[in-house]
């Protein structure tokens, strides 16, 4: 009896690992965008700081207060419901979490809530970050760190440091 339960528990381990390495070398940037709703407008860095110098936007960080403390955009606020009792539902909102796929969700939802001019910036953060981009702290002083909310979005942050 104890040897078919050790042999159980032999069996399973390899397959854990095998599902591990699998996770952390096909989850790539590639494969989050699989996540988001297809009626999402997702733009790129490089779009979205355009869009941020040519004219007054929202910005909305989707993240968790302890992810928005280490690192956000310059000028985003955390998106609380909140956040929007007195927004126009024209008005230009660009939205971001860690790779895109929260605030893609988002997105699609404040869609749904007749919001017309919604943006989310394409792999998040960590995009942003890896075009060379900047970030501030709480204190909205520049910094290098990038909440990276799951491990293995760590890996996918090229520029900066990487918090978990």
């Amino acid at each position: 009896m104890a040897f078919k339960k050790l042999g159980k528990r032999m069996l399973l381990w390899p397959l854990g690992l095998l599902f591990l390495l699998t996770t952390i070398l096909y989850f790539t940037p590639q494969t989050a965008r699989l996540f988001y709703p297809k009626e999402v407008s997702n733009i790129s860095p490089v779009e979205a700081k355009s869009l941020i110098q040519s004219q007054k936007l929202l910005i909305l960080d989707v993240r968790e207060q302890a992810e928005y403390e280490v690192s956000h955009l310059s000028g985003a606020k955390r998106f609380t419901p909140e956040v929007l009792k007195n927004v126009e539902p024209d008005t230009e909102i660009l939205v971001y979490c860690t790779v895109g796929v929260r605030s893609a969700n988002l997105a699609k939802e404040l869609q749904a809530q007749g919001f017309s001019n919604v943006h989310n910036i394409d792999l998040g953060i960590v995009n942003w970050k890896n075009e060379g981009f900047e970030v501030v702290d709480e204190k909205e002083k520049p910094t290098e760190k990038v909440h990276v909310y799951k491990g293995i979005f760590g890996l996918w942050l090229k520029k900066g440091e990487a918090i978990k």
